[in-house]
């Protein structure tokens, strides 16, 4: 396996734009040339001596911003918007829209405002960050000509703030500073050319570790006329950016499985959705921890996965074991499977998704199913601005679809940000806690079994796991398991996996499961019974039980 942790720092792009080379015609959002310094003064320590000379020939010494120019907004943007600073002052914690994490590169805007009879001439901005273990000086010069606008980078002072500076506790201040001799005469404003205009307020930082850990196992399929093997180092650096953009992580475990042989039908859905159960399989048998999510990538050499009992129109390509829940024991169900295509790192966002407990966002024309209803924006559309910290773009509010949705321009959405970030914290701390895998948890409980039924194609295998005694479970699907001293029936979690009709049974075994003989057992249920022999499942919900997939 290629294992590689992702927590890039591509925001340096703002602070040495010489250095990078982004095409800002493809989208009309690169920075600023800026620069950063080590702080050492107070809060609105003045702009370095300029070698600019006043009409004496003295050398020129900076001073605020003059004319009436104020700073309207600030904001916070490692992905999406959020404002933290407004006419002044601290945007309040209820005002703010989503989660700012911790050590992760973030852009800070400052949005300035003119007056009339406004002179355009450069200013720098001096963005100075402090708490949290932080003393640090931001600077950016900028023409400025007009009011700032959300859509232009280039018409707001933009600082590439690096993730080591991103802390919890971290304060900031904000001034602005003439650079050259000529407005000594101007008045001053009636509001101080700074933001706060007093003192300092709160970044509002998590304090929280948010890392993220994903295996793409690349697929060696072998049938029929096609014989194609996915390259995963060739196409890693895209998925990792695509996923690590999207989600507020700090960090990003990425790991490049060795190549899965595949030698059914991948051409219909019932292939996909055996490939998303053996993905299910290979996680368990691999005894990776709780919080790792396994996604398979395959090349069926174009073909489209359409009709069959998957989809009703158009092609799949892609599709989650279940919308997954957070707990240990749904572990075997953070598996997820994509066709390589033009769109495949969406689709791989799209389907981690799911594994993250995220469901379908409708839209015009979407038609996709299992929608959540709860949804706050119209149509689909993300609502804030969205920020690219690698690629180094903004995302419109209105033309860009929440990537859970069928539509367009896909990007994340201010409400998906903050429902993601909740389950990465959650998986996170099973690492901060010395999470033990779900076998060491769940060993004298029996384990779970799994199964995936869709049209007359079943597959059965253990996993390490429980179910709580409270959780909800299926009041018409029974697995009644059959031992040599009697009959135990236990009632089964039941679900269908999206964009699909797959049902997935989750079953707990009894507690004495291993000390019983099984005989087999027997799935009841209103569309009829099914007998399964014991030789018809893969046993892996114990460590003894464990071997790589065959």
């Amino acid at each position: 396996m290629l294992r590689s942790s992702l927590a890039l720092a591509p925001l340096f792009c703002l602070s040495v734009a010489s250095a990078c080379s982004v095409d800002a015609s493809d989208s009309g959002t690169e920075g600023p040339d800026t620069g950063d310094t080590s702080a050492t003064g107070t809060d609105s320590e003045p702009p370095g001596e300029s070698t600019a000379e006043s009409t004496t020939g003295e050398a020129f010494e900076p001073f605020p911003a003059r004319g009436g120019i104020v700073i309207d907004r600030v904001e916070a943007n490692s992905g999406v918007a959020v404002a933290i600073g407004r006419d002044g002052a601290e945007v309040p914690g209820a005002e703010r829209v989503a989660y700012l994490p911790a050590r992760r590169d973030t852009l800070v805007r400052a949005y300035v405002k003119l007056p009339e009879g406004w002179v355009p001439r450069e200013l720098e901005a001096q963005l100075h960050l402090t708490g949290g273990g932080v003393d640090k000086v931001y600077k950016a010069k900028l023409l400025v000509e007009n009011d700032s606008r959300d859509s232009d980078l280039n018409s707001t002072f933009s600082f590439g703030v690096k993730a080591e500076h991103v802390q919890p506790g971290l304060k900031y201040s904000i001034s602005l500073w003439e650079t050259a001799p000529g407005q000594e005469d101007s008045p001053e404003g009636a509001m101080p050319p700074q933001a706060p205009y007093s003192g300092t307020a709160f970044v509002g930082i998590e304090d929280a570790v948010a890392n993220m850990r994903v295996v793409l196992v690349p697929v060696d399929y072998n049938f029929g006329a096609c014989q194609a093997k996915v390259d995963g180092a060739a196409i890693e650096e895209e998925f990792k950016r695509a996923l690590f953009q999207q989600n507020a992580l700090e960090s990003l475990e990425f790991t490049v499985h060795e190549p899965y042989p595949v030698t059914f039908n991948m051409t219909e859905y019932q292939g996909l959705s055996r490939l998303v159960s053996e993905m299910s399989q290979l996680r368990t048998a691999e005894g990776a921890d709780p919080n790792v999510y396994y996604y398979g990538l395959f090349d069926n050499c174009g073909e489209c996965i359409g009709g069959g009992s998957g989809i009703s129109s158009g092609c799949t390509v892609g599709l989650a074991a279940d919308i997954t829940g957070p707990d240990k024991s749904d572990a075997s169900r953070r598996a997820a499977a994509g066709q390589l295509n033009g769109g495949a790192a969406d689709t791989f966002v799209h389907e981690i998704g799911h594994t993250q407990g995220r469901r379908h966002i409708e839209c015009p024309g979407g038609n996709s199913q299992g929608n959540d209803g709860t949804y706050p924006h119209a149509n689909g559309v993300i609502g804030v601005w969205g920020f690219g910290i690698q690629d180094i773009r903004l995302r419109h509010p209105s033309t860009h679809s929440d990537y859970m949705s069928y539509c367009g321009s896909t990007w994340v959405s201010d409400w998906q940000w903050n429902a993601t970030y909740q389950r990465i914290r959650t998986l996170s701390s099973w690492d901060l806690e010395g999470a033990p895998a779900p076998s060491d948890d769940h060993r004298s409980e029996g384990g779970l079994l799994l199964g995936a039924i869709d049209d007359g194609q079943e597959m059965w295998w253990t996993a390490p796991g429980t179910i709580a005694d409270d959780a909800p479970r299926s009041a018409t699907h029974t697995v009644d398991f059959e031992f040599a001293d009697g009959t135990t029936p236990v009632a089964a979690q039941v679900s269908v996996r999206p964009h699909g009709t797959t049902l997935n049974i989750v079953a707990p075994l009894p507690a004495d499961f291993d000390r019983r003989q099984l005989q087999g057992f027997t799935l009841r249920a209103p569309e009829g019974d099914s007998a399964v022999e014991p030789t018809a499942v893969r046993w892996l919900h114990r460590p003894d039980y464990f071997k790589a997939a065959e």
